[in-house]
């Protein structure tokens, strides 16, 4: 047995029946954690001590395209027309296996880095096996906790500097699933994912449902989807766009469930919550994202109205920070935003009544439960994996902290985050991820990026646009 004594820790458990303490240890033995306590004494076990810094546990992200750490701030000035333009139909063919693995691998670290100990996937680049396979191993070789979501994505089928027609492009890439697309993912299940229960497990990200016009693909992409045993089959849902009604249909057709986990949902209604909550699905929010491109505010609060756990995800790290603390700050503070707006109409509020700690809760449990987790990661609780993060409380943005709600939401960022285990194996000590040559890891990324922006600069990024705009009702040059 492995060994590992955490002590003098600030604890920030998310577990109501394992107390917060302002001082105590945590025992790792394996890849478990075997007890917390005030005070824990051992003789066969490496000890950190972690005096001045809080002890949590691992942050889950539900949704997250983590293939694009390669284009980090490519789309900070987005909005979803131009991510669909660009993101989608051009910088995902500028992408090969290599850049693929790399992406995964570099972007799994990121998370890492940042305490991110669980991600679901979403990944929609499986342009050819060599990619889906790379995108595995990235995922894999990283060593964090995930669910690879094989994403059915249509993805175009050209090359950069070829002579195309944009609109034959925009054709293709709608539709019911590809053939390429059944084949490879019993493939990948069948290589990769035997047994469904490793650190990082097989799930799917389905087609854009939104963009269908009748259920029946519909039903039949989730039908075959299910054949697979996905660990969670996940989706982009109300974003703001049509969804036929997606929800009910769905209820009416026996098809929702637990295994459904839908990303943004900000247009769901009240309604459809209600039958998420009754016949079973998730919902993740992205609030970057979402206050950024959707026009429509994130549904989260109402998610927990309807009697459901939410969850936070990062989404595009081609133009957001892949962080949680980020995510958590922003939603909390657009979210009381709204109650203040509604509770004191013209008027300076005079209390605040959502509290902080819902939101620590919604990163790390709230997660887990939606990724279908929860009797292994999420809270510092004796018996579930050794998932934990060791934030420091002595840079010159947390000293003189003294509650670890508060730290985690308002003040830390990823350098502070000291250690990270992950299954009970240390992925970051002392402030470095281990075993990573960052210098060298700088290098590859820094020369992939570069290959692919030499390659998008091929592209006849004006055609493509005049191309999508009469798909979004716009008039030929209104997107310039």
């Amino acid at each position: 047995m492995k060994k590992t004594l955490i002590k003098n820790a600030l604890l920030a458990t998310v577990d109501p029946d394992t107390a917060d303490l302002p001082v105590g240890d945590i025992l790792i033995v394996d890849d478990r954690i075997a007890r917390i306590a005030p005070s824990i004494e051992t003789d066969d076990a490496e000890v950190v001590d972690a005096t001045g810094m809080v002890a949590s546990p691992g942050f889950v992200d539900t949704h997250r395209h983590n293939w694009q750490a390669l284009l980090r701030g490519v789309g900070a000035n987005w909005s979803l027309f131009q991510y669909v333009v660009q993101m989608r139909t051009m910088y995902s063919v500028c992408y090969g296996p290599d850049d693929a693995y790399l992406g995964n691998y570099y972007g799994a670290l990121e998370a890492i880095n940042a305490g991110v100990t669980t991600i679901m996937d979403h990944s929609h680049l499986q342009i050819t096996e060599e990619h889906s396979d790379g995108l595995v191993k990235g995922l894999q070789d990283a060593g964090i906790r995930a669910i690879f979501g094989y994403g059915v994505y249509r993805n175009p089928k050209y090359t950069p500097g070829d002579d195309i027609d944009p609109s034959s492009i925009i054709a293709e890439i709608a539709g019911p699933i590809e053939e390429f697309h059944r084949r490879n993912a019993a493939r990948v299940r069948e290589e990769h994912f035997a047994n469904n229960d490793g650190l990082v497990r097989f799930g799917l990200a389905s087609s854009e449902f939104f963009t269908f016009t009748d259920m029946a693909p519909i039903l039949e992409e989730l039908a075959w989807s299910r054949t697979l045993d996905p660990a969670r089959i996940t989706f982009h849902a109300a974003f703001g766009l049509n969804d036929v009604n997606i929800i009910e249909n769905l209820s009416e057709a026996g098809a929702l469930g637990d295994d459904l986990l839908l990303s943004h949902g900000n247009s769901l209604t009240d309604s459809q919550l209600a039958l998420l909550a009754r016949e079973g699905g998730w919902v993740s929010s992205t609030p970057d994202t979402e206050l950024q491109m959707a026009g429509t505010f994130p549904v989260l609060e109402r998610v927990v109205a309807s009697g459901k756990l939410p969850s936070l995800g990062v989404d595009i790290v081609s133009a957001f920070a892949g962080d949680m603390f980020t995510q958590m700050r922003l939603m909390l503070q657009a979210q009381r935003f709204r109650d203040n707006e509604r509770d004191f109409p013209g008027a300076v509020p005079f209390t605040t009544r959502y509290p902080a700690a819902d939101m620590l809760k919604y990163a790390t449990l709230g997660g887990a439960v939606g990724m279908g987790l929860e009797d292994q990661v999420g809270s510092l609780t004796p018996g579930k994996k050794a998932d934990i993060v060791l934030t420091r409380l002595d840079a010159v943005n947390t000293a003189g902290l003294r509650d670890a709600v508060s730290a985690l939401i308002f003040y830390a960022n990823p350098h502070d985050v000291e250690d990270v285990w992950v299954d009970g194996v240390a992925r970051k000590r002392g402030g470095r991820l281990v075993g990573e040559d960052w210098k060298v890891l700088e290098k590859r990324v820094q020369t992939a990026r570069d290959g692919i922006d030499e390659r998008f600069a091929r592209i006849d990024g004006t055609s493509m646009r005049r191309a999508w705009e009469p798909v979004w009702g716009l008039a030929s040059g209104a997107s310039d």
